[in-house]
């Protein structure tokens, strides 16, 4: 860390310039969408008159079409505004004697963001895969058991079916025994 043992007031701290509360207002007040496009948008402008600061045309954007796709996204035009560029008549100009260091400034913050963007999706990305091996060596798991059991179960079924039965306990209980076997009455005796 650069500044690391400094005290440095907190507006000297790197997240906190001015272009970076900005782009966090832009960030956390918008929807993701609309959000993303305009920062797009924004980087794009920004990257162009950092790339040339000479060349007119990347200094000098039509307002119309700035207030259209910006206008509706908070924060967007107060940064803007922030970098330089300014609303003359039917442009935002941003002029040739301008310091450019709001532009570095919101440049690094967007690719900041952008990468740790980037490295939150990689890391989630890696949480999921990890996640699904695990549940799938779960449902294998199970699987295995299922088939187990129901290996087990048609064995038993098939050891009962197959099994003659040649002992009960029916028999060694003597069911039906105490019962007395019916006798038929001798004849009576003759003669008497």
């Amino acid at each position: 860390f650069p500044f690391e043992g400094t005290h440095l007031p907190v507006s000297f701290m790197p997240g906190n310039t001015q272009s970076a509360r900005l782009i966090r207002e832009v960030w956390n007040a918008n929807q993701d969408a609309k959000r993303d496009k305009a920062v797009n948008l924004m980087s794009k402008i920004f990257r162009n008159v950092l790339k040339d600061p000479s060349e007119a045309k990347y200094r000098k954007i039509k307002r119309t079409a700035i207030d259209k796709r910006l206008g509706s996204i908070v924060g967007a035009l107060a940064l803007l505004k922030h970098v330089g560029f300014e609303p003359i008549v039917e442009h935002y100009v941003l002029a040739s004697n301008k310091d450019l260091s709001a532009l570095v400034d919101a440049v690094e913050e967007f690719d900041s963001r952008e990468a740790k963007r980037a490295a939150a999706a990689q890391k989630l990305k890696e949480v999921l895969e990890i996640n699904n091996k695990k549940v799938k060596a779960e449902m294998q798991k199970k699987e295995a058991h299922r088939k187990k059991i129901k290996m087990q179960t048609e064995s038993a079924q098939k050891d009962v079916r197959t099994r003659v039965i040649t002992d009960s306990k029916a028999n060694t209980l003597n069911f039906g025994m105490k019962l007395k076997k019916f006798v038929p009455p001798k004849d009576p005796p003759k003669g008497g």
